[in-house]
């Protein structure tokens, strides 16, 4: 697992916080074969780097959050984009459908006063089929 550099950060800031704790409060440390004398500049040093520390961990994790919300935004930006071009087709299939199932009524009504004048040359038979025709001339364009 690698780790990235706002977690770098963030492990060495808490470090130095405890780093920092320890040196101000301690003016010597004294371990089992020498002793260290920490003067008060050294502790004010060490708080200073610490206090940048934190503060660029701090940044991080703001631009973190902000690439987060972007990225959220994103991506409920293309669900909406996916749904509406879903949305969109399905009006189209649903038009195309109900455009062939005018169709075929147009067609079956053409048919069958075809039909009807051929097996009976009627003048009502013959008004239907001029029905049918006009019909036909009207909506010539959208079928």
């Amino acid at each position: 697992m690698p780790i990235d550099f706002q977690t770098f950060v963030a492990i060495f800031a808490t470090l130095l916080v405890f780093l920092t704790g320890v040196v101000l409060s301690y003016d010597t440390l004294e371990f089992t074969s020498y002793r260290i004398v920490l003067p008060q500049w050294v502790g004010l040093l060490l708080a200073a780097v610490t206090f940048f520390t934190v503060a660029v961990d701090q940044v991080l994790r703001g631009f973190i959050r902000v690439e987060e919300v972007q990225r959220r935004a994103e991506e409920v930006q293309r669900n909406a984009e996916e749904a509406e071009f879903r949305t969109r087709q399905t009006n189209l299939i649903t038009e195309e459908a109900e455009r062939a199932a005018r169709r075929a009524r147009i067609e079956a009504g053409c048919r069958a006063g075809q039909i009807r004048f051929q097996l009976e040359p009627s003048p009502a038979h013959r008004r239907q089929l001029a029905a049918v025709l006009a019909l036909l001339e009207e909506y010539r364009q959208t079928l």
